[in-house]
């Protein structure tokens, strides 16, 4: 699934989502039965703050494991941060999307591996 807000067309650069269980090794989540989720650059920089809270490293170019406790985090910060949206459904409409991609992904594994191709 590909989840676009502001990005355009012909961005190239971005971060795929992996449903991943918790005992993977590197390159093990492309196995996955979960579909990954694809965001792009101008729209992934709206969620690196929430990203970068629980984890500080966080590295758009290389493999970032992110376990059940710290998405559970990312969304509660998400969740909070929506109710600051005024009057633009078009935001409002790409966090809820992206937080329900999310929490379907957990119900089926234990963590969700984030990697660039920056």
């Amino acid at each position: 699934m590909v989840l676009r807000c502001f990005s355009k067309a012909d961005e190239v650069i971005c971060l795929n989502f992996y449903p991943s269980p918790a005992d993977a090794c590197p390159g093990d989540y492309y196995d996955t039965c979960g579909d990954p989720l694809t965001v792009y650059e101008t729209d992934y920089s709206r969620l690196l703050p929430y990203l970068r809270a629980v984890q500080p490293d966080f590295d758009v170019c290389w493999d970032n494991w992110i376990s059940r406790e710290q998405w559970e985090e990312v969304i509660r910060q998400i969740e909070r941060g929506m109710g600051l949206v005024r009057f633009d459904d078009t935001v409002f409409d790409f966090y809820t999307k992206f937080v329900a991609w999310i929490g379907e992904a957990l119900r089926a594994e234990e963590m969700v591996v984030v990697e660039g191709n920056q």
